[in-house]
């Protein structure tokens, strides 16, 4: 008996085929030049290149982005996405496949790749290691998946809806096993053209953040000319050249261009190197481009570099603090971390935490990360310091959060606790430096920030993520400080007065802006952002009401985890702000008339889960009740309250109600508050026989209004609310209009389901169902339009579905696209109908050699 052939290595993929390598009838290439072409033309198999460093590239990631930067560079201009990349202590090796011009360019420079330092590395191509099959990972596939989760979480950006955030894009959770480089032109310009060709999702994006990507040239954003954005964020990339940059960007619009980070920006003559591009822009990097002069420079860095340590102060002789009390000079703040732990941010995040209010401000100057330590630098503050080494004994203590302790019968909190078990020790060296002129200085660093973020034009003071403007590189400016934040906008109060009509305060850690009368200087403020800060209550912001403002924002702070629906939220504001007309970029359309959200969803994550839910459910209690059984467990609970009611009523009329509120569960009109046993329905047999027995419906799935409370791992929470039609028994009865809120808590029981072991199974653990009288907004405009369910499903299929759907068949049947296409196209793009149609085509030999691959 024959073995069988076992595979010499298996790489393992979650959701995904497993891919068996087999080196028996692979072919090997080094330290050449040609190879048989015949080769590339078995498209369904892997390739695996081997980099042979012999350790002279470190075992660590920085070893890895040193191979790969020299990789890219030698294939440039070609698409190219290495898979499964795994580091060995000699050499690396990752799979590829369908790259063809990127391997003639390799094969073109010997299978030799050089470091930044001009090091050469050989590399090995082995072809055909493995079988390509159905199933397996492709990284089209993933780039398409990863693209289609940022669709579904869009930001909104001062204001601006539809933002598509690729920030840092290889880093989504999608691309785990594919390395995807937007530095390289071709890849960028793969995902350009995904974007562009999904005419759905493409009509609803604004604007773009392309932040930290490694982005070196911009030719690819070519394919959006004509197509104004809000913005286009290319921060913290590698564009150097200002003439390709000018040249890229050409026939680009956009109401702000950011750049900040970019090896451009420290060209000696920008920005004005960009005058040909700017007319394209509004502004730069938060700077109105009418304020843009010849002569702007971009700061230096100004740090100290006096030979003088300074006089060091520590735990053990913190009294010699008291005399530096009337020292000008610089002193250095000096905290060892060596294994660089902690984030510049994280740092200040906590310095700050530390600090108290009662002394002088303190502006931390001239960061940086050097000999293991977060250095950084203050002056003018003595008595803070003070504060810090008599009162902290120079020690930062660290937050986290820790899970809860495990639930009990008693337990009603289930939040994350806060501790504070983690302490870092730091020292000071004083009289570092002497201050000069040209230094940093706290109150010019605000002031020139100020006038940046000022546009003359919208009347508009834009202090959105303060920290972030041109000029305050080397001063920390705290605006979760209220002293500190009191100062910069009494700064800005004194220098616009009334010309300013609106304030954007969004990502600046704001914990409480109650400055009523600082901001009434501004005689015309009319809007106030304070959208994506830490405000914990309606209290830290209720004092500026007397500022008579008409529009506010507050969405994305911890207070409005406090209201579980937005109707709750939209009223608690109101009565606080009288004169809002607008919160949170929602019109308030007239006194106790609140226009509401249709649906808030607390994560847009959950979106489709959602939707699909509620028609599924929807669908089934109309016509097929029994298919619900599914959905409940033994442990489900149901209540039902029924406070419907009309004035005249007949005796068929009151029968019909009675199937309601016979089972209704009504505090009020019980005699004794034990009876709600009796009208709490547990488990799936129970709950069945009362849906069963309820009246047959008609739901007007245009008036259902959706709130997602929660969309946890662990726990989904769905609140519905609209109107349906009781259907009338008999010809001589009438349908009865009613509406009704429901109330979903579901929790998944099984996870890792269906082929691809992505699917996870829910149960409803506890179902409310409120019935009750419509109101006259409700009647007037029920059922008025009908919505065609059939039809939404099929129109369901996006360009990009359709695209997938062509890869997978393409993939398993072998055939070419446009085989492929009437396959699926025959079928109304149903993926097992089509494949039926494939085997019937090939039973009945209608298939020619030429339509394979």
């Amino acid at each position: 008996m024959a073995s069988l052939k076992c595979p010499d290595e298996v790489l393992h993929f979650p959701n995904h085929m497993s891919i068996e390598i087999s080196y028996g009838n692979a072919l090997s290439y080094s330290k050449c030049k040609i190879y048989d072409p015949k080769i590339m033309s078995q498209g369904f198999v892997w390739h695996q290149i081997v980099v042979q460093h012999n350790t002279t590239m470190g075992l660590g990631i920085e070893g890895r982005n040193e191979i790969l930067k020299s990789l890219y560079e030698a294939i440039e201009g070609e698409e190219f996405y290495p898979v499964a990349y795994r580091r060995g202590r000699l050499e690396d090796r990752f799979l590829v496949r369908q790259c063809q011009p990127a391997l003639d360019k390799l094969f073109a420079q010997n299978l030799r790749i050089f470091t930044s330092n001009g090091e050469p590395i050989q590399i090995q191509v082995q072809f055909n290691v493995a079988e390509f099959k159905y199933g397996q990972i492709s990284p089209i596939n993933q780039i398409t998946k990863a693209l289609n989760k940022l669709y579904d979480r869009m930001e909104s950006i001062d204001g601006e809806e539809g933002i598509l955030n690729l920030t840092r894009f290889d880093q989504n959770s999608e691309l785990f096993d594919v390395i995807v480089n937007l530095g390289n032109r071709s890849v960028l310009g793969r995902i350009f053209d995904l974007i562009y060709r999904n005419d759905e999702r493409f009509r609803s994006i604004n604007g773009i953040v392309l932040r930290d990507n490694g982005i070196t040239a911009m030719s690819p954003f070519k394919l959006f000319s004509g197509v104004e954005f809000s913005v286009l964020d290319l921060r913290d990339n590698n564009i150097q050249s200002y003439i390709q940059l000018n040249r890229d960007l050409e026939n680009i619009k956009a109401d702000e261009l950011k750049l900040l980070g970019n090896p451009v920006t420290k060209s000696a003559n920008y920005p004005e190197c960009l005058r040909p591009i700017l007319k394209n822009f509004k502004m730069l990097d938060g700077i109105p481009t009418e304020n843009l002069s010849k002569d702007y420079r971009p700061p230096t860095s100004g740090a100290m570099e006096g030979k003088s340590r300074g006089y060091k102060i520590e735990w053990s002789n913190k009294a010699d603090v008291n005399k530096f009390e009337k020292s000008n000079h610089w002193h250095a703040f000096m905290i060892p971390d060596p294994e660089e732990t902690y984030t510049k941010e994280e740092i200040m995040d906590y310095f700050f935490l530390t600090v108290t209010t009662t002394c002088s401000d303190i502006y931390p100057c001239y960061y940086k990360y050097a000999n293991g330590e977060h250095q950084f630098m203050v002056r003018q503050c003595f008595d803070q310091i003070k504060y810090l080494v008599e009162n902290c004994n120079l020690e930062i203590k660290v937050p986290r959060f820790v899970a809860p302790p495990p639930p009990t019968q008693s337990t009603t909190d289930f939040s994350p606790q806060l501790v504070m078990d983690t302490t870092l020790i730091y020292y000071l060296l004083m009289d570092i430096s002497p201050f000069k002129k040209g230094q940093v200085e706290p109150m010019e660093c605000i002031e020139k920030a100020l006038n940046r973020r000022f546009s003359a034009m919208d009347r508009m003071l834009n202090l959105n993520n303060f920290q972030a403007t041109e000029g305050l590189e080397n001063i920390i400016i705290n605006l979760s400080s209220p002293k500190i934040l009191s100062r910069v906008l009494m700064q800005a109060s004194r220098k616009f007065l009334s010309t300013c009509i609106e304030i954007r305060l969004t990502h600046n850690k704001i914990l409480s802006a109650n400055f009523p009368k600082i901001l009434a200087l501004m005689g015309n403020l009319k809007a106030l952002d304070l959208g994506n800060n830490w405000i914990h209550s309606l209290d830290d912001v209720k004092e500026l009401a007397v500022l008579g403002i008409t529009s506010l924002r507050l969405d994305g702070n911890p207070l409005c985890n406090d209201f579980a629906f937005s109707g709750e939220y939209i009223k608690a504001v109101k009565k606080i702000f009288t004169d809002l007309t607008k919160l949170d970029g929602i019109a308030i359309t007239a006194k106790d008339n609140l226009s509401s959200p249709k649906n808030f969803l607390c994560d847009v994550a959950g979106y489709d889960f959602v939707e699909e839910f509620i028609t599924r459910y929807c669908k089934a209690f109309e016509n097929d009740r029994y298919g619900l059984k599914e959905l409940y467990s033994d442990k489900s609970i149901l209540s039902i309250n029924c406070s419907f009611n009309l004035d005249k009523m007949t005796p068929q009329i009151m029968k019909r109600i009675s199937k309601y509120s016979q089972r209704s569960r009504n505090l009020k009109t019980m005699k004794e508050p034990s009876e709600t046993r009796f009208f709490t329905y547990v488990g799936s047999k129970e709950i069945m026989r009362v849906i069963m027995d309820l009246p047959p419906i008609t739901y007007d799935m245009l008036s259902l209004c959706t709130d997602c409370t929660m969309f946890q791992d662990n726990m989904v929470v769905i609140t519905v609310n609209g109107v349906y039609l009781d259907q009338a028994p008999s010809i001589v009865e009438t349908d009865i209009l009613m509406a009704f809120t429901r109330t979903f808590i579901l929790k998944p029981i099984k996870r890792k389901m269906g082929s691809l072991k992505c699917a996870t199974l829910y149960r409803i653990v506890n179902d409310q169902y409120c019935i009750y009288n419509p109101t006259s907004t409700q009647t007037k405009i029920a059922f008025k339009y009908f919505k065609n369910m059939e039809g939404a499903k099929k129109d369901d299929l996006t360009i990009a579905d359709k695209e997938a759907l062509l890869v997978m068949f393409q993939e398993t049947t072998l055939l070419k696209s446009i085989w492929c296409t009437r396959c699926l196209e025959e079928a109304n793009w149903d993926f097992a109908k089509a494949l039926e149609i494939f085997i019937q085509l090939c039973e009945k030999k209608e298939i020619p050699d030429a339509a394979l691959r």
